[in-house]
């Protein structure tokens, strides 16, 4: 359960000798089961599995494997593919029904199916029963395994440099430092989820249902940390996430039509994940052995002599310039050994356990008993409790004097959800009806939490402030956490209400025509902090105490037409305004047009197509008042603006069994832009990103000086955007020449040519750039009823590619700063970079063979 694990899980492939041993393998026992199978029919007659008395039995199963090579990037391909080679169970069945006119047991009906058996990521079995109006029963159970490792997800793009082993003006040998091989926010998780549900008398006046589910998270992850003793560390976690869920319900139907429900659901949810330092981050050694974590992991700056006691640091440390961090390893193939002088960690631990309890009961109405009148709501009610018993985290190693510290601490939270929700459609005429549709929720969740002061132990003082002094260590308190908590009971609350209706009319004009229009009302409150009365101020201190109101206003129009009798068009245009808005790229705003359409040129032939168009805006200033005033760290206006358009176009074309089509393609452009102010990223000589405004002048952000400052600028001035115009196509053909064999070809391309505002120099495009296809051959011969071979072939292939990275780049930032095309610098940037930026290739291609014999008895 170390990364290393992960790490060497990204690049297991088999080896060609392998492939060749499997393939053959493989391909023996199909054939000697097809063989014997065969042999059997023409020597003996077939005696079918019995099925017990009075029922009828059904079963078949698919046997067979994959054969699986890959090139390129492992981590890649587990995460958008991850098939292993191997036998695998690719299918099972099982079904038995009892006979018409026989007398039966407790079953008349039960069917289980399963897939995916022996290494698939993805695997399921399902179970069914009934009894005719006794009980119905469904039991299922699924488990997927998600690996991720997208390696420029919160990559630091850090140069590759190194850290000198012996004296830094004559060193004998270097730690390498940089650049990051992978995704800090990696994982390689495993869920598995178990659902049943039984039913007593369905189909009686009264209805018993109960039902249990469980989901279970696990395996481990990375995750960049916050501030570990001196430096930013990168944790490993070790998940472990689950939740059981019961429901009891009790249904009663007292008239035709009416249904009324009793309901109780109970989720319990347990968290025992816990983090640790990665393995991989252990680079240097102790005199006496003991590993140790150099940290800050994500600086362009590798661990110098500002992390060190120099006084304690000995013949080690001359000067400034001087110095001697690292020494060559004492053992083959050890680490090199850090100064003991030197901040290091060689131990972490943090683990918080919480449980949540939350019991929620519901009353629901369905009824269409009353002529014209159609009625449909519930109401809900949540009261849980959230408890983090023990929040522990411990630091042991060297922080300047500091050799260890540990909090200790616990946090409580209550929600409260009072949930309602109302449907009445009252059919005024034969082609006029009215409907209404009313939702409510509300939500508060006050808690408190305790986390004291950190204690610690640091050494008494100069010269001997090491991380091998043995003597009396001196007790103490180190900083509070962050956020409020000081060590003292300190209270929290975040509750949210919204209130949302919708009043339609619909008119049926003609019997191919029918249109509607809905007027919809909103209203949101939000609060957060103690106390959360008044607004949220301008000057957003830490925490954020205050409330925000949001009041919604809008209309729908919606038109089904069917213009002939083999042509459906249906579409609809909607248009919405909020007065206010919570967060920056919230909407104020919001547009949305949608028509779908599909035609029946013969009976063998279906073309359809589909657009919609969503835009949201958010133009107001943030914070406008406190910018004026030099507070708010943030300058306006947002000028916010999104959309997603989405357009596709598909046909089916089955003249006949012996051949069809089936063609599709869509075309989708996400876009968000929001105003911001960044800072460069310049560091240890390396250029930052940078911006120049319209007369070509330095683009930094307005009225950095009302802040005081009236010569030190931090922040650039930009618009933070991305594109994501994305192309798909899907092809196939369906071919059966005979009878017996069966066959399908086709081809699927994903393919993105976007755009993206860079704040990182040195960041590239990656997936924003980028194409996956993946052509099949699926066959399927026909032995004899009962007994089919299939084989399928799939090409899996990823590439990226393109110009990347930021257009300007500078060193410093100011109104008088030089700023020049990042491709013009000798430097290492986006524009000069291949496609993979400084960290490692993801391209990758794969062969996916699988095969299988489908037998049924």
């Amino acid at each position: 359960m170390k990364t290393g694990w992960i790490s060497r899980l990204t690049i297991q492939q088999p080896a060609r000798r392998m492939v060749q041993c499997l393939a053959a393998g493989a391909g023996s026992a199909l054939l000697a089961m097809t063989a014997t199978i065969a042999a059997g029919q023409g020597t003996a007659t077939e005696t079918p599995m019995s099925a017990p008395n009075g029922y009828s039995l059904h079963q078949s199963i698919d046997l067979g494997g994959r054969i699986v090579n890959t090139a390129g990037s492992g981590a890649m391909y587990n995460t958008l593919v991850n098939m292993r080679s191997g036998p695998r169970v690719l299918g099972e069945t099982f079904e038995m029904r009892a006979l018409p006119g026989k007398t039966h047991g407790l079953v008349d009906t039960i069917s289980a199916f399963g897939s995916g058996f022996g290494g698939d990521p993805n695997d399921f079995a399902r179970l069914n029963a009934a009894k005719g109006k006794a009980y119905e029963f469904s039991g299922l159970f699924r488990r997927d395994r998600q690996y991720f490792d997208y390696d420029l997800l919160a990559n630091p793009n850090i140069v590759p440099g190194s850290i000198p082993i012996g004296p830094n003006k004559a060193p004998v040998g270097s730690l390498a430092w940089g650049p990051v091989q992978q995704s800090p926010m990696m994982f390689n998780t495993v869920r598995r989820m178990t659902d049943t549900n039984l039913t007593i008398l369905p189909l009686s006046t009264l209805t018993y249902r109960v039902g249990y589910s469980q989901n279970i998270f696990q395996g481990p992850s990375l995750s960049p940390a916050y501030t570990i003793a001196k430096y930013d560390a990168l944790l490993e976690d070790f998940q472990r996430n689950s939740s059981d869920d019961f429901t009891g319900a009790v249904d009663w139907k007292p008239v035709q039509g009416t249904k009324l429900t009793l309901e109780e659901q109970i989720d319990h949810y347990k968290s025992d994940s816990y983090f640790t330092l990665n393995p991989n981050g252990f680079q240097v050694q102790e005199a006496d052995g003991t590993p140790a974590y150099l940290g800050n992991w994500d600086s362009e700056t590798p661990y110098g002599i500002s992390g060190c006691n120099t006084t304690s640091m000995g013949s080690a440390f001359t000067n400034a310039t001087t110095y001697t961090l690292l020494s060559p390893a004492q053992t083959p193939g050890g680490l090199p050994v850090i100064n003991p002088a030197c901040s290091v960690v060689t131990s972490y631990t943090r683990s918080q356990p919480t449980r949540i309890l939350t019991p929620t009961s519901i009353f629901r109405l369905q009824s269409t008993s009353v002529t014209n009148l159609s009625i449909n709501g519930d109401v809900r009610y949540t009261q849980g409790t959230m408890n983090m018993p023990l929040y522990y985290e411990a630091v042991n190693g060297l922080d300047g004097a500091i050799r260890s510290i540990v909090y200790s601490g616990y946090g409580k939270a209550h929600r409260q959800v009072m949930a309602a929700d109302l449907g009445i459609v009252w059919q005024l005429s034969k082609t006029f009806s009215l409907s209404d549709q009313a939702d409510y929720s509300g939500i508060q969740q006050p808690g408190y939490a305790n986390v004291p002061i950190a204690s610690t132990l640091s050494t008494p003082g100069a010269p001997d402030q090491t991380i091998n002094y043995s003597g009396q260590l001196t007790a103490g308190h180190a900083q509070a956490l962050p956020h409020g908590i000081n060590g003292v009971t300190t209270p929290n609350y975040f509750g949210i209400e919204n209130l949302t209706n919708n009043l339609t009319a619909s008119w049926e004009a003609m019997t191919r025509a029918t249109f509607s229009l809905t007027y919809r009302w909103g209203n949101t409150n939000i609060g957060q902090g103690v106390p959360h009365a008044g607004a949220i101020p301008a000057l957003l201190a830490d925490p954020v105490n205050g409330t925000v109101a949001i009041t919604e206003n809008g209309g729908i129009l919606t038109a089904a037409l069917r213009p002939t009798s083999n042509w459906d068009v249906n579409g609809s245009a909607e248009v919405l305004y909020n007065d206010n808005a919570f967060t920056a790229v919230g909407p104020r705003q919001t547009r949305q047009y949608r028509i779908h359409t599909m035609y029946r040129a013969r009976p063998w032939a279906t073309i359809s197509g589909a657009f919609n168009d969503r835009e949201r805006h958010n133009n107001t200033n943030n914070n406008a008042e406190s910018v004026a005033a030099g507070e708010s760290l943030y300058y306006g206006p947002i000028g916010h603006a999104d959309h997603s358009r989405i357009g596709s176009v598909s046909a089916t074309l089955t003249p006949n069994e012996r051949y069809g089509f089936d063609m599709s393609y869509s075309y989708s452009d996400i876009y968000t832009a929001t105003n911001t102010c960044f800072t460069s990223g310049a560091a240890a000589n390396l250029p930052g990103a940078a911006t120049l405004t319209a007369s070509g002048t330095p683009n930094v952000c307005p009225g950095v000086f009302a802040r005081g400052s009236t010569t030190q600028l931090v922040d650039w001035f930009a618009k933070d955007y991305m594109d994501a115009p994305t192309q798909f196509g899907s092809g196939s053909i369906h071919l059966s020449p005979t009878k017996n064999l069966r066959s399908d070809l086709g081809y699927t391309i994903s393919s993105v040519d976007g755009s993206r505002f860079f704040n990182d120099a040195r960041d590239v495009n990656g997936s924003l750039v980028s194409t996956y296809q993946s052509p099949f051959v699926k066959l399927a011969w026909t032995v004899r009823p009962g007994l089919i071979w299939r084989a399928e072939y799939n090409f899996y292939g990823y590439g990226e590619g393109g110009p990347s990275g930021a257009q300007y780049c500078s060193l410093t930032t100011s109104l008088t700063a030089s700023v020049v095309p990042c491709n013009s610098l000798s430097y290492p940037t986006g524009q000069t970079e291949s496609p993979a930026g400084l960290t490692a290739p993801r391209n990758f291609h794969a062969n996916n063979v699988a095969l299988a014999v489908h037998y049924e008895f």
